[in-house]
Protein backbone atom coordinates (compact mmCIF):
# COMPACT_ATOMS: atom_id res chain seq x y z
CA UNK A 1 0.00 0.00 0.00
CA UNK A 2 2.61 2.72 0.80
CA UNK A 3 4.10 1.42 -2.65
CA UNK A 4 1.16 2.53 -4.16
CA UNK A 5 0.49 5.82 -2.70
CA UNK A 6 4.35 6.50 -3.16
CA UNK A 7 4.02 6.09 -6.64
CA UNK A 8 0.28 7.85 -6.58
CA UNK A 9 1.38 11.21 -4.34
CA UNK A 10 4.35 13.21 -4.25
CA UNK A 11 6.06 13.97 -0.79
CA UNK A 12 4.01 16.85 0.02
CA UNK A 13 0.51 14.70 -0.23
CA UNK A 14 2.26 11.53 1.49
CA UNK A 15 3.15 14.20 4.62
CA UNK A 16 -0.67 15.57 4.75
CA UNK A 17 -1.87 11.59 4.41
CA UNK A 18 0.67 10.93 7.71
CA UNK A 19 -0.60 14.81 9.23
CA UNK A 20 -4.40 13.68 8.74
CA UNK A 21 -3.93 9.90 10.33
CA UNK A 22 -2.64 11.41 13.20
CA UNK A 23 -4.73 14.46 13.65
CA UNK A 24 -7.55 11.68 13.12
CA UNK A 25 -6.38 9.21 15.72
CA UNK A 26 -5.33 12.26 18.41
CA UNK A 27 -9.35 13.41 17.94
CA UNK A 28 -10.47 9.65 18.51
CA UNK A 29 -8.62 9.52 22.02
CA UNK A 30 -9.65 13.13 22.63
CA UNK A 31 -13.13 12.24 21.83
CA UNK A 32 -13.36 8.83 24.27
CA UNK A 33 -11.93 11.27 27.15
CA UNK A 34 -14.55 13.56 26.39
CA UNK A 35 -17.44 10.91 26.54
CA UNK A 36 -15.96 9.31 29.72
CA UNK A 37 -15.82 12.45 31.08
CA UNK A 38 -19.20 13.49 30.17
CA UNK A 39 -20.78 10.30 31.49
CA UNK A 40 -18.77 10.30 34.92
CA UNK A 41 -20.01 14.19 35.35
CA UNK A 42 -23.03 13.35 33.52
CA UNK A 43 -22.84 16.47 31.26
CA UNK A 44 -24.93 15.96 28.43
CA UNK A 45 -23.04 18.54 26.81
CA UNK A 46 -19.68 17.17 27.25
CA UNK A 47 -21.03 13.73 25.69
CA UNK A 48 -22.95 15.56 22.81
CA UNK A 49 -19.16 17.48 21.80
CA UNK A 50 -18.08 13.61 22.15
CA UNK A 51 -20.13 12.87 19.43
CA UNK A 52 -19.65 15.54 17.20
CA UNK A 53 -15.93 14.59 17.40
CA UNK A 54 -16.39 11.20 16.45
CA UNK A 55 -18.44 12.23 13.89
CA UNK A 56 -15.65 14.43 12.53
CA UNK A 57 -13.09 11.33 12.94
CA UNK A 58 -15.40 8.97 10.94
CA UNK A 59 -15.65 12.47 8.19
CA UNK A 60 -11.77 12.05 8.33
CA UNK A 61 -11.50 8.31 8.02
CA UNK A 62 -13.94 8.19 5.03
CA UNK A 63 -11.39 11.00 3.23
CA UNK A 64 -8.38 9.15 4.09
CA UNK A 65 -9.68 6.22 2.30
CA UNK A 66 -10.91 7.49 -0.37
CA UNK A 67 -6.74 8.43 -1.07
CA UNK A 68 -5.46 5.39 -0.44
CA UNK A 69 -8.24 3.33 -2.39
CA UNK A 70 -9.98 5.07 -5.16
CA UNK A 71 -8.98 4.08 -8.43
CA UNK A 72 -9.84 6.90 -10.03
CA UNK A 73 -11.35 11.01 -9.63
CA UNK A 74 -15.08 9.54 -10.00
CA UNK A 75 -14.51 7.37 -7.01
CA UNK A 76 -12.55 10.15 -4.92
CA UNK A 77 -15.78 12.32 -5.68
CA UNK A 78 -17.70 9.60 -3.86
CA UNK A 79 -15.65 9.55 -1.01
CA UNK A 80 -16.20 13.47 -0.96
CA UNK A 81 -19.59 13.49 -1.10
CA UNK A 82 -19.40 11.10 1.67
CA UNK A 83 -17.33 13.21 4.27
CA UNK A 84 -19.15 16.26 3.01
CA UNK A 85 -22.34 14.15 4.36
CA UNK A 86 -21.65 13.42 7.53
CA UNK A 87 -20.30 17.08 8.37
CA UNK A 88 -23.78 18.47 7.31
CA UNK A 89 -25.49 15.43 9.43
CA UNK A 90 -23.17 16.22 12.22
CA UNK A 91 -23.69 19.88 12.73
CA UNK A 92 -27.63 19.63 12.60
CA UNK A 93 -27.09 17.44 15.78
CA UNK A 94 -25.15 19.68 17.20
CA UNK A 95 -27.38 22.57 16.05
CA UNK A 96 -30.48 20.60 17.65
CA UNK A 97 -28.95 20.17 21.13
CA UNK A 98 -27.99 23.99 21.27
CA UNK A 99 -31.66 25.05 20.58
CA UNK A 100 -32.49 22.08 23.09
CA UNK A 101 -30.49 24.36 25.86
CA UNK A 102 -33.20 27.23 25.20
CA UNK A 103 -36.01 24.83 26.90
CA UNK A 104 -33.84 22.52 29.09
CA UNK A 105 -31.30 25.08 30.59
CA UNK A 106 -27.91 23.23 31.27
CA UNK A 107 -24.62 25.25 33.33
CA UNK A 108 -21.34 23.75 32.71
CA UNK A 109 -18.17 24.41 35.14
CA UNK A 110 -14.77 24.68 34.50
CA UNK A 111 -12.09 26.12 36.35
CA UNK A 112 -10.46 28.82 34.85
CA UNK A 113 -7.02 27.11 34.25
CA UNK A 114 -9.01 24.14 31.84
CA UNK A 115 -10.93 26.62 30.37
CA UNK A 116 -8.02 29.09 29.27
CA UNK A 117 -6.16 26.18 27.73
CA UNK A 118 -9.75 25.39 25.77
CA UNK A 119 -9.88 28.39 24.67
CA UNK A 120 -6.08 29.07 23.19
CA UNK A 121 -6.17 25.44 22.32
CA UNK A 122 -9.28 25.90 20.38
CA UNK A 123 -8.53 29.16 18.58
CA UNK A 124 -4.94 28.19 17.53
CA UNK A 125 -6.77 25.51 15.79
CA UNK A 126 -8.88 28.00 13.97
CA UNK A 127 -6.19 29.52 12.53
CA UNK A 128 -3.98 26.39 11.61
CA UNK A 129 -7.09 24.85 10.21
CA UNK A 130 -7.99 28.39 8.04
CA UNK A 131 -4.43 28.41 6.98
CA UNK A 132 -4.17 24.41 6.07
CA UNK A 133 -7.87 25.14 3.84
CA UNK A 134 -5.71 28.09 1.54
CA UNK A 135 -2.96 26.19 1.52
CA UNK A 136 -4.84 23.06 -0.32
CA UNK A 137 -7.66 25.11 -2.07
CA UNK A 138 -5.50 24.27 -5.44
CA UNK A 139 -4.55 20.80 -4.74
CA UNK A 140 -5.70 18.26 -7.57
CA UNK A 141 -6.69 15.65 -5.17
CA UNK A 142 -10.11 16.82 -3.70
CA UNK A 143 -9.85 14.89 -0.60
CA UNK A 144 -6.73 16.97 0.77
CA UNK A 145 -9.07 19.56 0.58
CA UNK A 146 -12.53 17.66 2.04
CA UNK A 147 -9.91 17.02 4.90
CA UNK A 148 -8.99 20.21 5.41
CA UNK A 149 -12.60 21.48 5.48
CA UNK A 150 -13.54 19.03 7.82
CA UNK A 151 -11.17 20.46 9.82
CA UNK A 152 -12.34 23.96 9.85
CA UNK A 153 -15.95 22.89 10.53
CA UNK A 154 -14.54 20.97 14.00
CA UNK A 155 -12.44 23.93 15.00
CA UNK A 156 -15.59 26.65 14.60
CA UNK A 157 -17.53 23.99 16.89
CA UNK A 158 -14.70 24.05 19.22
CA UNK A 159 -15.47 27.80 19.90
CA UNK A 160 -19.10 27.02 21.44
CA UNK A 161 -17.15 24.76 24.05
CA UNK A 162 -14.68 27.85 24.53
CA UNK A 163 -17.34 29.83 25.02
CA UNK A 164 -18.98 27.45 27.55
CA UNK A 165 -15.72 27.27 29.34
CA UNK A 166 -14.75 30.87 29.34
CA UNK A 167 -18.58 31.53 31.14
CA UNK A 168 -18.29 28.78 33.35
CA UNK A 169 -16.24 31.02 35.81
CA UNK A 170 -17.84 33.82 35.46
CA UNK A 171 -20.64 34.62 38.37
CA UNK A 172 -22.22 37.52 36.84
CA UNK A 173 -25.69 36.55 35.12
CA UNK A 174 -25.15 33.21 35.50
CA UNK A 175 -28.99 32.35 34.50
CA UNK A 176 -28.23 33.82 31.09
CA UNK A 177 -25.42 31.41 29.96
CA UNK A 178 -27.15 28.92 28.56
CA UNK A 179 -28.92 30.81 26.26
CA UNK A 180 -25.65 33.02 25.22
CA UNK A 181 -24.25 28.91 24.62
CA UNK A 182 -27.80 27.83 22.97
CA UNK A 183 -27.05 30.89 20.42
CA UNK A 184 -23.03 30.73 19.89
CA UNK A 185 -23.99 26.47 18.87
CA UNK A 186 -26.56 27.11 16.69
CA UNK A 187 -24.69 30.15 14.90
CA UNK A 188 -21.11 27.97 14.78
CA UNK A 189 -23.52 24.84 13.93
CA UNK A 190 -25.28 26.51 10.82
CA UNK A 191 -21.56 28.03 10.03
CA UNK A 192 -20.24 23.83 10.07
CA UNK A 193 -23.48 23.22 8.15
CA UNK A 194 -22.66 25.79 5.28
CA UNK A 195 -19.37 23.87 5.17
CA UNK A 196 -20.31 20.76 4.70
CA UNK A 197 -23.33 21.79 2.15
CA UNK A 198 -20.73 24.24 0.28
CA UNK A 199 -18.46 20.34 -0.41
CA UNK A 200 -21.20 18.44 -1.53
CA UNK A 201 -22.20 21.32 -4.33
CA UNK A 202 -18.71 21.57 -5.10
CA UNK A 203 -17.80 18.27 -5.54
CA UNK A 204 -21.28 17.71 -7.92
CA UNK A 205 -20.47 20.66 -9.69
CA UNK A 206 -16.77 19.63 -10.01
CA UNK A 207 -18.36 15.87 -11.17
CA UNK A 208 -20.49 17.23 -13.76
CA UNK A 209 -17.66 19.04 -15.76
CA UNK A 210 -15.83 16.00 -14.99
CA UNK A 211 -18.37 13.89 -17.06
CA UNK A 212 -19.42 16.42 -19.58
CA UNK A 213 -15.55 16.58 -20.46
CA UNK A 214 -15.37 13.26 -20.56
Amino acid sequence: MQLKITGLLGPREERSIKLAGISAAANLIVGIGKLVLGIISMSLFTCVSALYTFGMVIAKHIALSGIRKAKNKQEQYRYYFMSGIILVAASLLFIAYSARLFSHPATSVYSIYSALFIATFAFAELGINIRGVIIERHNHTPLFHAIKMINLASSLICLVLTQTAILSFSDVQTERHPAANGWIGIIMGVAATMIGITMIFRIRRIQTQSQQEA
